[in-house]
């Protein structure tokens, strides 16, 4: 008798679980459908309307990230090897 019982309420609970799980994908599926329209919204939005007014690049800014670009691609990178002397007792002089 308690066999049995402790069965049938092992068969409710995968039965409870699986009825939970199926409403959780269905759940999970149906906010994935929303996002994806409200995404899709947004970047018609976007598209359409553009970025709105953004404040243009400073001058200044832009000289010096021209000048950066292209130091970057003429130098390698020179190693200036410096010799210093040192006393007997282990000091630079």
């Amino acid at each position: 008798m308690l066999e049995e019982l402790v069965v049938a309420i092992v068969s409710l609970n995968l039965l409870f679980s699986l009825w939970m799980v199926r409403i959780l994908a269905q759940e999970i599926r149906n906010s994935t459908d929303e996002l994806d329209k409200l995404l899709a919204g947004a970047i018609a939005n976007l598209i359409e309307k553009g970025l709105g007014d953004i404040e243009p690049i400073n001058p200044i800014q832009q000289a010096i990230a021209h000048m950066i670009q292209n130091n970057i691609g003429r130098s390698q990178g020179e190693v200036i090897e410096v010799k210093q002397a040192r006393a007997a007792d282990g000091k630079f002089s």
